[in-house]
């Protein structure tokens, strides 16, 4: 179980970096961009739920102590399923992918396929399914309530202030778009 316990904290890391380098390294040149402030709120909620979840004893204790068991490999496939989904939607969108809300603006251009087909916001759901994984892997109920909680709440409303803001921005074309996709999974 100790090879388990790597790839789940490989799978972490992974994350982290990503997250890194979409919300601190990757420039919005090009971008129109048209709110900004959700970002922020939502970094705060993350934050939040992360500290209130590791801040327990009996959390760290817990977690220090266990054995990497079945639910902690549950835990490991739900957060890699999560990480790859945002993976994909990131690499989906290339360079049309920002940490604020945006659209090119010469173009005003939607994407609209691959996982995008089917789902608006890909890397938002990607983000819940993951902090999912790591509530199931903590097995401990204020950490896994706090962690999952937070972070669903904050994508929530993201996605919520983005559909209003791309509505406002591609009108028809945006609303188009909604009527044949779901907001996440």
């Amino acid at each position: 179980m100790e090879v388990a316990r790597y790839v789940f904290w490989g799978v972490v890391f992974f994350w982290w970096a990503l997250d890194f380098y979409v919300l601190a390294l990757r420039k919005n040149g090009y971008h129109k961009i048209i709110e900004r402030k959700s970002k922020y709120i939502i970094i705060g909620l993350i934050l939040t739920g992360v500290l209130l979840a590791v801040a327990p004893e009996s959390f760290r204790t817990t977690w220090r102590n266990r054995a990497f068991g079945v639910m902690q490999l549950i835990g490991t496939a739900v957060l890699s399923i999560g990480v790859l989904m945002r993976f994909v939607a990131i690499r989906t969108l290339g360079k049309h992918f920002t940490p604020d809300i945006g659209v090119v603006e010469q173009e005003k251009k939607l994407i609209t396929r691959g996982i995008y087909s089917k789902i608006r916001h890909p890397s938002y759901t990607g983000e819940i399914i993951a902090f999912l994984g790591l509530a199931i892997a903590f097995q401990h109920f204020p950490s896994s309530f706090f962690i999952f909680a937070f972070t669903t709440i904050a994508f929530i409303f993201r996605a919520i202030v983005e559909e209003k803001k791309l509505l406002e921005e591609l009108g028809e074309i945006y609303l188009e778009y909604r009527k044949r996709t779901r907001m996440f999974i």
